[in-house]
C-alpha cells in the first residue's frame, strides 16, 4: 500500500431518475436500522458470528445514537429514497487532525436489491459535496479486508489503501483497510 498516495474526486452529483438522495430526519431511523440489518446480514452472515453481529447492530443502531447523528452539527446522515422508501443510507463524521479538516464515511449501506444503480455513488457525491462545502477535504473509510466488492467500489471511487488495522467486534477481531480520498471540486 502507498500511504502517501491520495487522490483527486471529481465533484459531480449523480441524478437518479427514481431515487432522492437526502438527508436523514426523525422518521427515517427505523428504515435506517433496517437497512443496517439486512445488509449486515447479507455482508457479514459468513466471517462474523451471529452474536458479535447481533450485538453491534443492537448497540450500534439504536434510535437514541441515530436521532444524535441526525441533528448532530458535523455529521451528515444522508438516506436514499426510492418509491417512498429508505433503500440506502450513508453516514459522514467530521474527524480531528491536526493538519487537515477530515471526514470519516462510516457507514454506506444499500439494500441488497437496489446495489448496483448508481445509488452508492449518488450518496458519496452528495456527501463530498456537503464535506467541501465545511471545508473539508479528506475523507477516510474503512473497510473489513475480506468485503471485496465494498473495496471495489471505494476503490473504483477515488479511495486508496492507506492503512490496514485489526478491530474488536465482539469476541472477534476484524481486519479493516482504512482508505483515504483526496476531495476537490474539479470537473
Amino acid at each position: 500500500m502507498n500511504m502517501a498516495q491520495t487522490v483527486t474526486y471529481p465533484i459531480s452529483i449523480t441524478k437518479l431518475a427514481d431515487v432522492n438522495i437526502r438527508l436523514a430526519t426523525q422518521a427515517d431511523i427505523a428504515a435506517i436500522i433496517h437497512v443496517a440489518r439486512v445488509t449486515w446480514e447479507m455482508t457479514y452472515n459468513d466471517t462474523i458470528d451471529w452474536r458479535n453481529r447481533r450485538d453491534f447492530l443492537a448497540s450500534t443502531y439504536r434510535p437514541e445514537t441515530l436521532a444524535e447523528s441526525v441533528t448532530s452539527t458535523g455529521q451528515w446522515l444522508y438516506v436514499a429514497e426510492s418509491a417512498d422508501q429508505v433503500v440506502g443510507f450513508g453516514h459522514f463524521i467530521r474527524r480531528y487532525h491536526p493538519t487537515q479538516q477530515r471526514a470519516e464515511l462510516v457507514n454506506l449501506y444499500i439494500l441488497p436489491n437496489h446495489q448496483r444503480k448508481g445509488i452508492g455513488q449518488a450518496i458519496l457525491e452528495t456527501g463530498f459535496a456537503a464535506l467541501l462545502e465545511a471545508n473539508i477535504t479528506h475523507c477516510t473509510a474503512s473497510v473489513k479486508t475480506t468485503n471485496l466488492p465494498a473495496r471495489r467500489f471505494y476503490e473504483r471511487h477515488g479511495f486508496v489503501a492507506h492503512r490496514q488495522h485489526g478491530q474488536f467486534l465482539g469476541t472477534q477481531i476484524i481486519l479493516m483497510v482504512e482508505y483515504l480520498c483526496l476531495i476537490s471540486e474539479t470537473k
